[in-house]
């Protein structure tokens, strides 16, 4: 139902209002960060035009709700990226194209739902986009990006844009606190931290102690640790330790502009007031720029290796900077 959808009250006002009016257009576009409940909402589309209850839909109740939830309902398709380049090819779209022309089988509605058209190739959005300029008359579709700027510019211009916005701290606190293992006190960090995303905080809850080991030395202003302790190896420790360094960096230039009330690790106040009176704020964006380029550069498949012993690299001179100002 429309509730399991966490915040996102503006895009559900919307197409409700389309499904109440009947003026469902033949394309969506759901368009907002990852985990904010898109694919939730492309799901409840999808029911809501094929549920065959009274009143308000979808009901999650009739037989074509259950089966959607169960998704084994042969009248609405889900495509995703998919395979080591996590693309979604030529082939897929044609299949997909290809059930969704039939009539549909037990459904008002063929429903084509496509999770992260930005990761459609040159061809399957080429392909895509014949569908969308003249689409059956008994398909919809739904579609949903997390990276707007890389869709292609006509596949937008023939979808409805309806955008997702961030969840507030406190929805996503509500989430995690009905998470097992996640204590009020790390589920209101998380919270913090994970930029309004669901799927982001879960992802971050499950590893709250090596963040947490993460956060202690970049607490410490000494380099032996750095020196001393091993670094990640695998591309996954290694972007989430450059996530760690930009959200404390981040932290740190808040506290030095005077204003804590938008610090994400409190519990660590004391150690970024004591870094805040010698840090040179300029120097700490400057970092944040370079780390967000490594962090693209593991994205691309670089060394993760290479690339944490740079981000270390980075953040020793940083920190030597700070103790040469603290030391005058």
């Amino acid at each position: 139902m429309w509730d399991d959808v966490l915040g996102q009250e503006t895009a559900k006002r919307i197409l409700r209002s389309h499904l109440a009016s009947d003026r469902v257009a033949n394309a969506y576009l759901l368009a907002g960060p990852a985990g904010v409940g898109k694919c939730t909402l492309a799901l409840e589309m999808a029911k809501a035009l094929n549920c065959t209850a009274e009143g308000v839909r979808p009901c999650d109740v009739c037989r074509t709700c259950a089966h959607i939830i169960r998704g084994i309902h042969p009248d609405v398709h889900h495509l995703k990226p998919g395979g080591a380049a996590q693309r979604i090819r030529i082939d897929d779209v044609r299949h997909l194209l290809g059930r969704i022309a039939l009539q549909p089988f037990n459904a008002r509605w063929q429903v084509g739902i496509i999770e992260g058209v930005e990761r459609l190739t040159e061809e399957a959005a080429n392909s895509l986009l014949k569908a969308l300029e003249e689409p059956p008359s008994h398909t919809r579709f739904v579609l949903t990006t997390s990276h707007l700027i890389d869709c292609l510019p006509t596949i937008i211009s023939r979808c409805q844009l309806i955008r997702c916005q961030p969840l507030p701290v406190e929805v996503v606190t509500r989430r995690l606190r009905t998470h097992p293992g996640t204590t009020p006190e790390a589920a209101d960090a998380i919270a913090r931290l994970s930029g309004g995303s669901v799927s982001r905080a879960l992802e971050l809850s499950g590893r709250w102690a090596e963040h947490e080991t993460t956060l202690s030395r970049l607490a410490d202003r000494s380099s032996s640790t750095w020196l001393e302790d091993p670094l990640p190896e695998t591309r996954e420790g290694v972007t989430q330790l450059l996530d760690g360094m930009m959200s404390w960096l981040r932290d740190l230039a808040v506290t030095a502009a005077g204003d804590a009330r938008w610090v994400v690790h409190t519990a660590q106040a004391d150690a970024l007031r004591h870094q805040a009176d010698v840090v040179d704020v300029d120097r700490c964006l400057e970092t944040v720029f370079e780390l967000v380029a490594l962090r693209e550069s593991i994205e691309q498949f670089a060394n993760p290796r290479l690339v944490a012993a740079l981000a270390r690299e980075k953040w020793l001179t940083l920190s030597d900077e700070w103790r040469v100002t603290s030391d005058e």
